[in-house]
């Protein structure tokens, strides 16, 4: 199906996805953020900084503890792998969008360090209705704006999940939520793919296989520590690759 067509089924299902989307805002478990530190040290040997940003994966929402969150569990993983020791910074927010993302680099102060930063973005895009319009101009702005302030880090964006596969939504708003989440994603890669240093990793998360928190929404502690690792291995190969490509080109 292509975006266009995809498209068209979205806005003539609009009523019977609003009623649902009401009726999820009423009735849903919301679970709270993380507690704990918001940063925190990885491993030992030559420090990488990493900061994590984006949305309530990144603000560890389900997980329970920071230390049971998705980044925190990825420098973990990236500590282990590069044998270095890893000063991780969290900047998450449950209910961000790629606006409020923006907004929250621009204030930050130019002393953070940044070696690596890993971006979690776009879930409550897709739930908000974002026009595509509005996700490529804000995408392409989010890109330029990490670029100016870390040029050197390498920048890592965790792909939207299979929306289509999430416990609680249900159907037809799941269904056509997971193909937004298609869209917004095939936009975000797109772009990626044209910038040095960053890498788009797809989320293969599977409620069958993976553990989900009560909420039907968000992947539990158990899950997270799954998908750190994956995330830190993939993003070494790619890291990687890139450098032998650039090595073959001077």
């Amino acid at each position: 199906m292509n975006h266009l067509s995809a498209r068209v089924i979205f806005w003539l299902c609009m009523p019977v996805i609003a009623l649902q989307g009401l009726w999820l805002r009423r009735t849903a478990t919301r679970l709270p953020e993380a507690t704990g530190e918001k940063t925190g040290i990885s491993g030992q040997g030559a420090r990488i900084d990493l900061l994590a940003i984006g949305d309530s994966i990144i603000a560890g929402v389900g997980t329970g503890t920071t230390e049971c969150s998705l980044p925190v569990q990825f420098s973990h993983s990236l500590a282990a792998s590069r044998s270095c020791c890893v000063h991780w910074r969290v900047e998450g927010r449950n209910g961000a969008k790629i606006e409020d993302i923006r907004k929250r680099i621009r204030n930050m102060g130019r002393g953070q360090k940044a070696d690596v930063i890993l971006v979690s973005i776009g879930v409550n895009n897709v739930t908000g209705l974002s026009s595509t319009r509005h996700w490529r101009f804000n995408f392409n702005e989010l890109v330029a704006e990490l670029k100016r302030k870390w040029p050197q880090s390498r920048v890592i964006f965790a792909g939207l999940p299979p929306m289509e596969k999430f416990p609680l939504p249900p159907q037809p708003l799941r269904f056509l939520l997971g193909r937004r989440a298609m869209v917004l994603d095939s936009i975000a890669a797109e772009i990626i793919s044209q910038q040095a240093h960053m890498f788009h990793i797809p989320t293969d998360i599977d409620p069958v296989q993976q553990e989900f928190c009560e909420d039907g929404f968000h992947p539990s502690a158990e899950s997270c520590a799954t998908w750190a690792k994956e995330l830190a291995q993939r993003f070494e190969t790619a890291n990687l690759a890139e450098q032998k490509s650039i090595s073959g080109l001077k």
